[in-house]
């Protein structure tokens, strides 16, 4: 690999150094790798051992366990491969960078689904609104685990639909859904709050506002390294706002 491409991808990877020490590393073993498979053992028609840099080019040789080739390609220090303790070194030094590197890749994970939740959480309230006033529908919005069921603490679907027999759940046969998202958790949790201690919230067809049902979503870490903590809110005038829990506690325990 191309040193200036190796430059390149430390720059634009955003990950810290135990993550760029492993790219390096990686690259290195990389190249390692391929400078031992690009040389082919054999034999020649005269039953003499030789290298062959690629089934084309033969450069015939005296012995396996010190291989001279006089014209190998400028870019290559040595023709030789690495021995299998050098790989058992390299692979031994690789587990353990990745090791040291583990908790803030899973940092940086959590971070990602803490964003991605967010916009997707942010999306459907805004689109729940714009649906109910379009339609001139009422439009429920709520968490689900399975089989349609809302309940405040679900935190694997998110379900936009328009509720036809108002019993305040999605039924498959009744009801229409707009949206239906799956969150995949890995590292926190969402909890929907509503007044009255609603499973689900509404946004009213005549307004297109969740009159009367305000509230907010919480995104809570249920790991150590999770650091991302917020509501996602949104008041009488169907305002969705993030708040964060530096400026508003966020209370995951209630």
């Amino acid at each position: 690999m191309n040193w200036l491409l190796r430059i390149e991808l430390l720059r634009i990877c955003r990950v810290g150094c135990a993550g760029k020490v492993t790219l390096v590393l990686g690259a290195l073993l990389f190249d390692k790798a391929r400078r031992y498979l690009l040389y082919k053992r054999g034999k020649d028609k005269r039953g003499k051992d030789y290298i062959a840099w690629s089934p084309r080019l033969p450069y015939p040789i005296t012995s396996l366990d010190k291989p001279k080739i006089t014209n190998c390609p400028h870019v290559y220090k040595s023709c030789q491969g690495f021995t299998l303790i050098q790989l058992i070194i390299t692979v031994a030094i690789m587990a353990i960078i990745a090791m040291m590197a583990a908790p803030a890749i899973q940092t940086q994970l959590a971070r990602m689904e803490a964003e991605r939740v967010k916009n997707q959480l942010e999306d459907t309230l805004a689109l729940a609104k714009a649906e109910s006033f379009i339609r001139r529908q009422n439009v429920l919005l709520c968490l689900s685990n399975a089989g349609g069921r809302c309940h405040r603490n679900s935190d694997k679907t998110l379900l936009l639909f328009i509720d036809k027999n108002n019993n305040k759940h999605f039924d498959t046969q009744v009801d229409q859904l707009l949206v239906q998202q799956s969150l995949k958790l890995k590292h926190s949790k969402v909890m929907l709050r509503v007044g009255g201690r609603r499973h689900y919230t509404k946004f009213w067809g005549d307004s297109g506002k969740p009159r009367g049902h305000f509230g907010h979503i919480k995104y809570c870490p249920t790991a150590t390294y999770n650091k991302a903590m917020y509501l996602i809110s949104f008041n009488q005038g169907g305002i969705v706002k993030q708040k964060l829990n530096e400026n508003h506690p966020t209370q995951c325990d209630k």
